[in-house]
């Protein structure tokens, strides 16, 4: 059994997330830079027809072991080279397919990124120069081959994170002022890097999770409800989430090309032996 003060402090956790931030997805993004098309990119996901086999929220207590490895790892880079690198071996042709945040994010200031296609040392320099962002950079890669959506408290997380650095950023401006707010300045610039540390491990533990269910073959959970026979119909292959069996291997589904439409959403049916308890 899980422990009674452990339980209470989750529920805090959550709370504070969930609470005061919208899950639904925003109607625009409005932040700018790298982080704002971030954002847009996980926002155009939105409509993808799988779901993960794990999500973000529970990730932490489902993968307790790589989320600490991920979220200490974090700000080094290390979580970042790692799932860079796992997810191209996985599901595209290894570091022969590695681009500079793999093709995701234009110019930036006038500059265009260079692509630096296949090379490990570019890798590397991406996950240590921006460890989250790159780490971000290999769930939406992700996200794109297996055509999945981004989970529910993705909008909460990420509009926590902004909230939590913009007032770091506000109260480091008043320290430069008033001495007396430079330990208040240096407590929630803590709180905002703790909390980015801890999304990062969520999101490493997530990817492993993800890939651990792929281990023999690629399995895609559907999302919402509609009869199985649309998702066959499409040639959709579909598991059951928290089903432990697993359909046969089946090859990655291509991103659908620009102007295609998104395909219907099909439900994710009750495996037969959670239906007979």
């Amino acid at each position: 059994r899980v422990p009674r003060d452990r339980v209470i402090f989750r529920r805090l956790r959550h709370a504070m997330v969930f609470c005061f931030f919208p899950s639904e997805p925003p109607e625009s993004v409005k932040s700018k830079g790298t982080r704002g098309q971030r954002d847009a990119l996980i926002l155009e996901k939105q409509n993808h027809p799988h779901v993960f086999a794990l999500g973000l929220k529970d990730a932490a207590c489902k993968e307790p072991g790589c989320f600490i490895l991920s979220a200490c790892g974090a700000l080094g880079g290390c979580t970042a080279c790692w799932a860079r690198k796992a997810v191209l071996e996985k599901y595209a042709n290894g570091l022969d397919d590695y681009r500079c945040c793999q093709g995701y994010v234009g110019a930036c200031c006038c500059v265009e990124p260079p692509e630096c296609r296949g090379s490990p040392a570019a890798l590397f320099l991406e996950g240590c120069c921006c460890p989250v962002f790159s780490l971000s950079i290999a769930r939406i890669h992700l996200m794109d081959k297996k055509q999945v959506r981004p989970d529910p408290c993705d909008y909460q997380l990420i509009a926590c994170s902004n909230c939590l650095q913009l007032l770091a950023c506000v109260v480091d401006i008043v320290a430069m002022f008033d001495e007396r707010a430079t330990e208040l300045a240096n407590l929630i610039d803590c709180a905002a890097d703790c909390f980015t540390c801890s999304v990062a491990g969520c999101m490493g533990a997530q990817i492993k999770h993800e890939m651990d269910k792929d281990q023999h073959g690629v399995v895609y959970a559907v999302a919402v409800p509609t009869p199985m026979s649309v998702a066959q119909a499409h040639g959709i292959p579909v598991v059951a989430v928290g089903s432990e069996s697993a359909p046969p291997p089946a090859p990655l589904m291509p991103s659908p090309p620009k102007g295609a439409k998104s395909l219907p959403v099909v439900a994710v049916q009750p495996a037969a032996e959670s239906m007979e308890r």
